[in-house]
């Protein structure tokens, strides 16, 4: 089953990502970025689609349970993000600490409210704001990482 969702996904991405980065990017690109990175192991250069949310001016917030991209984002090195066609460098920083993403996933659902928070898939009600103890289990099954976007310089 496992197997089958990735190939799945793999598929879906090889269409998601030349639309992101097209011109024709609006129907997805208001929840769906590309995140440009350097892999951690190898150094080579991947390009995925990730869900993101505006969080704070100049911040977006990503999440994931698939871990594939996240070890990357652990050295906070620069990355490239193409959000609503347009392109941004931002440094990345990975909440992982339990109790910080439990925190993170209950400023969420205050900020987007309790549907917002039920579509993360994590377990979360829809209809009320999650107790403490549904954003523990809940945070478990994630990690966030914060994309601080770094200001445009003059001439690039």
């Amino acid at each position: 089953m496992v197997k089958i969702f990735r190939a799945v996904f793999r598929a879906a991405n090889k269409v998601i990502r030349p639309l992101l980065a097209s011109r024709f990017h609006k129907p997805l690109s208001g929840r769906l970025m590309l995140l440009t990175y350097k892999g951690h192991r190898t150094g080579r250069e991947f390009t995925v689609p990730i869900s993101y949310f505006d969080w704070d001016p100049g911040t977006v917030l990503a999440m994931s349970s698939q871990l594939g991209w996240i070890p990357s984002m652990r050295q906070g090195s620069p990355v490239r993000l193409r959000i609503r066609g347009q392109d941004h460098a931002a440094v990345p920083t990975v909440v992982e600490d339990p109790e910080e993403v439990a925190a993170l996933l209950g400023e969420f659902g205050r900020r987007k409210g309790p549907k917002a928070a039920k579509g993360l898939m994590l377990g979360l009600p829809g209809d009320r704001q999650p107790t403490d103890d549904e954003l523990r289990t809940a945070a478990a099954k994630t990690r966030f990482v914060c994309f601080r976007m770094e200001p445009e310089r003059p001439g690039r």
